[in-house]
């Protein structure tokens, strides 16, 4: 086995202690990031590994790391450098206050799918009703378990074509104590169910392939494309099969939501009118983009 010394040699981390390593990730990563993103990595990072706060690393300069934690910082600097998204290293993110596990079986959670989220549950917060809800491309599960642990009493299913996706999603439901219910089903094909939802959301697969070339490296070659991209000749396939279905499955009073293209909204306005839909509201995200929209049965 390898000595120590040798060690920190071979990933010329010049010593154990915390401050050599925050030393060697700006270092290494200072060609590939901005410094406030290298900062962010290295907060993450400390938390997930060691636990530490940003205020902790500041008193915790000279304290020494064992072999096994500096091999996850070389590591974790490696899998940067292939621009391999944070989340992913860690196997983990923070989605509405909940911990959720992520593999590239899944998407990695977005800051308008939060804001999607909280739109809903301030629509329905107010209801003492027992809520009856439906995810669907639910990928890790991520909006069905929000929902289900900020609607208390909800009645909460999680649709998705990918099996790894499911498998992935039901550990977070288990994760965060959350009983949902799982369906290996196709979106396209119409989910298979008797039901009625007070709630109907989903955040399907948007962008078009020729949008492909404006998606930085470290989506397109790690995220699962089966989640992301949609044909450039039909790109609202999944929003025209989920709209026409939701119609035999919305409650009277129900509501359904998407996550949207902000290039297509116009085009999707026109299709839930075609179809039918009232109240149709269509709703910017905190970069003012349409990123979300709300509609209702006639």
């Amino acid at each position: 086995m390898l000595n120590f010394a040798y060690y920190l040699y071979s990933v010329k981390i010049p010593s154990n202690k915390i401050s050599a390593v925050i030393k060697y990730f700006k270092e290494q990563l200072k060609d590939y990031y901005p410094y406030d993103e290298i900062q962010s990595f290295i907060w993450i990072c400390f938390n997930h590994y060691l636990n530490l706060s940003p205020t902790d690393l500041i008193i915790s300069q000279d304290k020494t790391m064992s072999e096994s934690e500096l091999l996850k910082f070389n590591f974790a600097v490696k899998d940067l450098k292939k621009n391999k998204p944070i989340q992913y290293i860690l196997g983990e993110t923070e989605f509405y206050g909940l911990k959720i596990n992520v593999d590239p079986s899944v998407l990695i959670p977005r800051q308008e799918t939060e804001e999607l989220v909280d739109w809903i549950i301030n629509d329905f917060k107010p209801t003492k009703e027992h809520l009856k809800i439906i995810d669907i491309c639910t990928g890790s599960g991520c909006i069905a378990i929000a929902l289900n642990k900020n609607l208390p009493g909800s009645d909460v299913k999680a649709v998705d074509i990918s099996r790894e996706a499911i498998n992935t999603a039901k550990k977070n439901a288990a994760l965060n104590n959350s009983e949902i219910s799982f369906l290996n089903q196709d979106a396209l094909l119409g989910i298979k169910t008797n039901d009625y939802f007070d709630i109907i959301v989903s955040n399907p697969p948007y962008v078009t392939n020729s949008e492909k070339k404006l998606m930085h490296n470290n989506v397109l070659s790690y995220e699962p494309h089966l989640a992301l991209f949609i044909e450039d000749n039909d790109p609202l396939k999944f929003y025209k099969a989920i709209a026409k279905w939701a119609l035999n499955h919305l409650n009277k009073k129900g509501k359904l939501y998407f996550e949207i293209n902000e290039l297509k909204s116009s085009e999707l306005i026109n299709l839930l009118e075609l179809l039918g839909y009232k109240e149709i509201v269509v709703k910017k995200d905190l970069n003012e983009k349409f990123r979300m929209i709300r509609c209702m049965i006639k």
